[in-house]
């Protein structure tokens, strides 16, 4: 049976300040590493976002929606599939992936500018999304409380990442064993085409959008691909 690799977490830029990646140089090496495509996960509102804040809401969100249609267009000579997401901090250094959105449930919710994970976790019940905490045991300075939020917050937590120590992988690992009824992912945490292919997710079937991701997620049907 056929295989499909994911990236689960990627940055481009404009959206990501913290990235240099262009759509040409992500799908290229999505095709060059075997992986049939990847969730754009560019740092939103309050996060390392690229675009100004102080736009209105809708060209704010819009920013994200072309560089969306941008990475899919690239992808259309690989025949790649790109899944829109986002990456936002809702606390002081702590982040989450919010996946099965789209950029139209973003238009409508401006009260996402407000700095609270409450509001993205009852939009995922509108939404039908999974919300995974990014990276929760990693340990740096701008990160003061390393925790993991109340599990009626989130879906999952982010037990791979390529940005972290092995060590905060490892403390993330064990602490999923402790509770398997979260979802648990990988991701390489990309900013450039070198590390596009790190981490991730493998399939039985392809993921061609939002809501493919989410059921795939939620099954539990796929294999972590580790860092």
């Amino acid at each position: 049976m056929k295989k499909y690799k994911y990236q689960i977490h990627t940055h481009t830029h404009p959206c990501s300040h913290c990235s240099h990646m262009m759509p040409d140089e992500l799908t290229k090496a999505l095709h060059d590493g075997g992986y049939q495509g990847c969730v754009l996960t560019n740092h939103f509102y309050w996060g390392n976002t690229g675009i100004d804040t102080d736009l209105p809401w809708e060209e704010f969100v819009r920013a994200y929606e072309e560089d969306y249609i941008a990475c899919k267009k690239s992808a259309e000579k690989y025949d790649l599939d790109i899944i829109f997401a986002i990456e936002e901090e809702v606390e002081k250094g702590l982040e989450i992936l919010v996946y099965g959105v789209t950029p139209e449930d973003l238009y409508s919710h401006p009260e996402l500018q407000a700095y609270d994970i409450k509001n993205w976790s009852v939009l995922r019940e509108e939404w039908g999304a999974v919300i995974i905490q990014a990276h929760p045991f990693r340990n740096r300075q701008s990160i003061p409380v390393r925790k993991v939020f109340p599990h009626n917050l989130i879906d999952g937590i982010e037990i791979y990442n390529s940005g972290n120590n092995p060590e905060d992988n490892i403390e993330a690992k064990e602490y999923s064993e402790k509770y398997p009824e979260l979802i648990t992912t990988s991701g390489a945490d990309s900013h450039s085409g070198k590390n596009a292919c790190v981490g991730g997710i493998e399939t039985n079937e392809r993921i061609r959008n939002e809501k493919d991701l989410v059921k795939i997620l939620k099954s539990k049907n796929f294999e972590i691909i580790k860092i």
